[in-house]
């Protein structure tokens, strides 16, 4: 998914003629391509793997072909992009939920990484800000829900920090 986001804003800053939104996503792009190849070469079910990146290349050949011949203005183009980023990008920032779901049934965030945590906030704060100098709302807009989901998972990673583990069955038992 990191990959797909930033091949997505690599061609939006194209289309937007940004080059910090080109390059930063260009880099992104080809780190998370290498990671994949690397968790490819390691990976026990090399099927698993290679249909999933084949779902993604699909999806993006997709995305390519319908901004293409569906518009024919580059503004159009540019909001099209704007649109898909947004949603893939804050749907990456929303997939640990279910990571604090888990948290908050056990009581222990021994199972959540908060460097981690704090690097998404710090990066989220710092694209958003990108975003408010540069007046575009399509990269302000993922950046403060990410922001804001990262202040969620920093409570919740502070709230349970030193609580042992529960099984979720056993927190079931008590409801």
């Amino acid at each position: 998914a990191f990959a797909t986001s930033c091949f997505i804003w690599m061609n939006y800053g194209i289309m937007s003629s940004d080059g910090t939104l080109f390059f930063t996503n260009l880099v992104g792009t080809l780190l998370n391509c290498s990671y994949v190849l690397l968790y490819y070469w390691y990976a026990p079910n090399k099927v698993i793997v290679y249909r999933t990146v084949g779902v993604f290349i699909v999806f993006l050949m997709g995305v390519h072909m319908y901004s293409t011949y569906m518009y024919e203005h580059p503004q159009e183009i540019q909001n099209f992009l704007g649109s898909i980023g947004v949603i893939i990008t804050v749907g990456t920032f929303a997939s640990p939920l279910a990571q604090m779901k888990l948290v908050i049934e056990t009581k222990c965030s021994e199972s959540m990484s908060f460097p981690l945590s704090v690097m998404v906030l710090a990066q989220c704060v710092m694209w958003w800000w990108y975003g408010h100098l540069i007046g575009d709302y399509f990269v302000q807009f993922p950046n403060i829900c990410g922001s804001t989901l990262a202040v969620i998972q920093l409570y919740v990673i502070t709230k349970y920090w030193h609580n042992k583990p529960k099984t979720v069955s056993s927190v079931m038992d008590t409801v």
